[in-house]
Parts: structure tokens; sequence; C-alpha cells
């Protein structure tokens, strides 16, 4: 059932890219281990029976992990992604990992600009912290969030 009515489109969907053709991906194409969902990030994982020939991703790794990057949510997939009503890429689904850029995220709380978004490896779960906290993915928040469930801007333009 419909909650809400608004006069003004949504901002983007959480993983859909701030301005087209402006993100840095991957140099190689990771396949999905079945957990990998747009608009959160992946980490590496062991090459599985899909994956003999591409590297895998998957959403969690090991306490320490870095990230491989941000999923994106191209409309390619996601129609793919649509059929099944979730937001998780079936195993052995190609995805497009950005290592920089601009993109919408789903806040998990309220943030304010300049705070470093923050990936528990161990979960997957995104939180918001101080520049050089543990788990720091090396993204930063453009634009506050007042609640859960806001539309922020996510960036990453230095090296990684």
């Amino acid at each position: 059932m419909q909650k809400e009515v608004s006069l003004y489109p949504a901002l983007g969907k959480s993983g859909q890219e701030v301005a087209v053709g402006t993100a840095v991906y991957t140099p190689l194409t990771y396949i999905s281990d079945g957990t990998v969902k747009a608009g959160h990030f992946a980490f590496a994982k062991a090459t599985d029976e899909v994956g003999a020939n591409s590297p895998v991703a998957s959403a969690t790794g090991s306490a320490g992990d870095k990230v491989l990057g941000f999923v994106h949510a191209d409309f390619t997939s996601m129609l793919q992604i649509l059929e099944d009503a979730s937001e998780v890429y079936p195993h052995g689904f190609a995805v497009s990992i950005a290592r920089r850029g601009d993109f919408y995220l789903t806040a998990t709380g309220a943030v304010t600009a300049g705070k470093a978004v923050l990936c528990d490896p161990t979960t997957g779960a995104i939180t918001f912290g101080e520049v050089d906290a543990a788990n720091d993915t090396g993204w930063r928040v453009l634009t506050e969030a007042k609640a859960e469930g806001d539309i922020i801007v996510i960036s990453h333009r230095g090296r990684d």
C-alpha cells in the first residue's frame, strides 16, 4: 500500500550513479556469489565453481578485509534482479563494482557531510564515522541524512 505522496521526484536509488559515465570500475568483471547486493559494498571471495575463470565477489569478507568497491545498480542488471523482487545479484551473475565515483546510498541513520562511509567486512553492514576509523571504505558522505532511509550521495575520488 502506498504510504506517501510527493510533489518531487526521488533523488535516486541506492547504487545508482549520480552523474552517469563518471565512475571508475574494477578492471575485472566480478561474479556474484549470490549475496552481493546493489547499493552495498563487495568483498573479494575465493573462486567457486561458477567463477572458475572470473573473480568472485561477496557481500561479506573476513575481519580486516578491504572492500573491492561499491556495487553499481545499473539498469541492465536491475532488470534481472527486479524479476526476483530482490536487489541481490543471483549466484553467477556479473556485477559492476565501482572503485571511484559519486553514488546514491540509502542512509542507515542520520549523518552529516564529510563523514566516512564504514563497512563491517564480517556483516556487510554500512555505518558512518570518522575518517580513518576501522572499516573505513575510502568513500565519503557528500550530502546529509536526517534519518534512516534518506537518500544521500557518497563519493570516492582519491587513490585506493
